[in-house]
């Protein structure tokens, strides 16, 4: 928002000084309630106190030059910084000072105003040029190394609206406004057409510029911008037919300004420009809200507060961001996806794996990224993230197993410091929840957000994200057989039906299969076929009725969650046989990512979005931040990547020197 407004008040004062600056006349009906937004804005306000009258001019300019120094002053003294712009009322130009019509332009009262004049001149216009090219020079390094300091901080208003690579246009933006709305004063009064040409120069250029490095982070400010400096260069357009307009008219008697121009009089030249400039600005927001919905659909990830990618910075010092130790005989297939999807979803984020275990040596001797164990991470306050494998062929086990045959003088240092814990499933839907949570870990312990002890994030069409609802009527059977499965059904139905008389989802629970059923739920835990048989004859019934079949497999242990291959043992074979399983289980997972497994099960249902998908990437997913670092040192703000392993925790070995260290920890 901050950039918007600065973009649309720099077009205001630009547009404010066309009859001032450029002696541009316009019929007074297009005129009038811009000079009286002027004046309102104005920070001549000696006018409240006294008569013009009873001040000389060289008293009202001391003053208004001086008023926003004073108000900064106020508001430093209120603990507030913040900055006033110098803008004038204007008058018509006569043969004495625009400003004050009791001096004579030249006379000798003239020439002190005219020095005080160009002395603040010195210290606002081109002062605040110097400064802000001053303090953004000073900010080069820290932020092309993305190492925020003190003073980056204190002037991100400068460059924080900007690409890394344009941070400076801020310093170009203000030179422009300065260009157009004073400087062009050096060109004398009597060639005011050479300062509409200059402008018109600039402003052209200036809008070419924009359209092709577009420097703004987020497209919709790179349209604003290059929208209202096109309407710039139309306005100045438009003043200069109306200046060849009047001079022809006035200076050359029984002359007819139509047979040069074809327009019949002033009126009709505003007006024409009138229509141009909203022709424009409709198509630039036509192609604004197509950018944005474009650019909304790349899968990145993104602050729910600004729907805007993070500023991902680091600690002076440090290379990397993150560091992923792993197991090389399991592992490695894991943490090359889980490395390559956070480079896509975090573009600028540095990860480093150690790709060749032989060059180790090298690595630790010619780097500070390879503290390579828990102990060394440990030791340095490196923070970790947690990354539990769920696979059992890949080394898989439940946490408690994992803490057993870890070294007991690291076991409390890793599982009971409240480090962000996440399971790693390999099925592709889940494995973004897992990103998101890695992703918050690392944002957290980056300079930018240390004062956040949570940060929403996400990613454009999710499932995590998206709203369903029941368009077609859907009765599902929960058979009391079924043990789990009502209370699974009343989740659904919570999620995305909460009133359900009206929301198309229909639970019945009666022993017998009813009449109205659109599908069985069948939920498959560690009691399934085993706690009652009577289900097994459901089953088979519901085959034969050809009623869809919903299958659930419980992986949380709380719920009774067991591997799938259970079911190959404990399902009567002749349902074996006749391909119950031939159609995948949606897998029902405990945390954050059981809202995906309600997804999934609700479009097996037949739900579908409630919302068209450009009011769901508008919306994104609200991620309760659910991690909460318990240790963050200034001397770990690279992120430690911890995949924890069985086959690994155990033979934790001492090593010294590096930035970021991870244990794979696999379950």
């Amino acid at each position: 928002m901050t950039a918007k407004l600065k973009i649309l008040f720099g077009f205001y004062q630009i547009c404010t000084v066309l009859s001032s600056t450029y002696s541009a006349r316009l019929p007074d009906k297009y005129t009038g309630w811009t000079d009286n937004l002027a004046n309102v804005i104005s920070v001549d306000w000696s006018g409240f106190f006294l008569p013009e009258q009873c001040l000389g001019y060289a008293l009202r300019l001391l003053a208004i030059a001086l008023s926003p120094v004073a108000l900064i002053a106020l508001l430093m003294i209120a603990g507030i910084s913040a900055l006033s712009q110098l803008m004038t009322a204007e008058l018509e130009q006569v043969s004495y000072m625009r400003q004050d019509a009791s001096v004579e332009c030249g006379s000798d009262d003239h020439g002190p105003i005219t020095a005080l004049a160009i002395g603040f001149i010195v210290l606002w216009p081109a002062g605040s040029l110097v400064l802000f090219t001053s303090l953004l020079a000073a900010c080069y390094k820290p932020l092309q190394a993305k190492t925020p300091n003190a003073l980056t901080r204190a002037t991100a208003f400068l460059h924080r609206e900007y690409e890394k690579t344009w941070y400076w246009w801020e310093a170009v933006e203000l030179a422009r406004k300065l260009v157009l709305t004073g400087f062009v004063l050096l060109i004398p009064e009597e060639r005011a057409f050479v300062r509409l040409v200059v402008a018109t120069l600039i402003c052209s250029c200036y809008a070419v510029a924009l359209a092709v490095v577009r420097p703004y982070k987020r497209v919709e400010d790179n349209v604003l911008a290059v929208a209202t400096s096109l309407v710039l260069l139309l306005l100045f357009l438009g003043t200069n037919w109306s200046t060849i307009f009047l001079g022809i008219q006035e200076r050359y008697q029984g002359a007819d300004p139509a047979d040069v121009l074809g327009f019949r009089s002033l009126n009709v030249i505003v007006d024409s420009m009138i229509i141009l400039v909203a022709v424009v600005l409709a198509f630039f927001l036509v192609g604004a809200i197509i950018a944005a919905r474009r650019v909304a659909k790349v899968p990145t990830i993104r602050l729910v507060s600004t729907k805007q990618p993070p500023e991902l910075s680091i600690v002076r010092g440090l290379t990397w961001h993150l560091f992923n130790s792993h197991i090389w005989s399991t592992g490695q297939d894991a943490v090359k996806v889980i490395k390559g999807e956070l480079e896509q979803l975090l573009p600028d984020i540095k990860v480093d794996d150690l790709k060749d275990i032989g060059a180790l040596e090298e690595y630790i001797q010619s780097s500070q990224n390879c503290l390579r164990e828990i102990r060394s991470s440990l030791e340095k306050d490196k923070p970790l993230v947690l990354v539990q494998e769920a696979d059992p062929e890949k080394g898989g086990g439940t946490l408690q197993a994992l803490r057993d045959e870890c070294p007991e003088d690291l076991q409390p240092a890793i599982f009971d410091n409240d480090w962000p814990l996440t399971i790693w499933y390999r099925i592709d839907e889940f494995q973004l929840i897992s990103l998101k949570i890695i992703a918050e870990a690392v944002l957290l312990c980056s300079p930018n957000f240390l004062d956040r002890t949570s940060l929403p994030l996400c990613v454009s069409g999710e499932l995590e994200s998206q709203s369903l609802a029941f368009s077609k009527p859907c009765t599902l059977w929960a058979s009391p057989a079924n043990a789990g499965s009502l209370a699974l059904a009343d989740e659904i139905a919570a999620a995305f039906a909460p009133d359900r008389e009206t929301a198309g989802l229909t639970i019945c629970t009666t022993d017998d299969r009813p009449a109205s059923a659109t599908h069985l739920l069948l939920y498959l835990n560690e009691d399934s076929f085993v706690s009652d048989e009577r289900l097994a004859e459901q089953v088979k019934q519901a085959r034969e009725d050809k009623l869809k079949i919903v299958m659930a497999h419980e992986n949380d242990p709380a719920l009774g969650g067991c591997q799938f291959s259970r079911f190959f043992e404990v399902t009567p074979q002749e349902l074996i046989a006749g391909g119950l399983y031939k159609d995948l289980a949606k897998s029902c997972f405990p945390g954050r990512h059981r809202k995906v497994s309600l997804v999934l099960l609700a479009k097996s249902l037949g739900a579908t979005p409630a919302r068209s998908r450009a009011g769901l990437l508008a919306s994104g997913s609200v991620v309760e931040g659910s991690t909460s670092l318990a240790m963050r040192s200034l001397g770990g703000l690279s992120r430690v990547f911890a995949k924890m392993s069985s086959r690994s925790s155990a033979e934790a070995r001492e090593v010294s020197g590096g930035e970021a260290s991870s244990v794979q920890q696999q379950v």
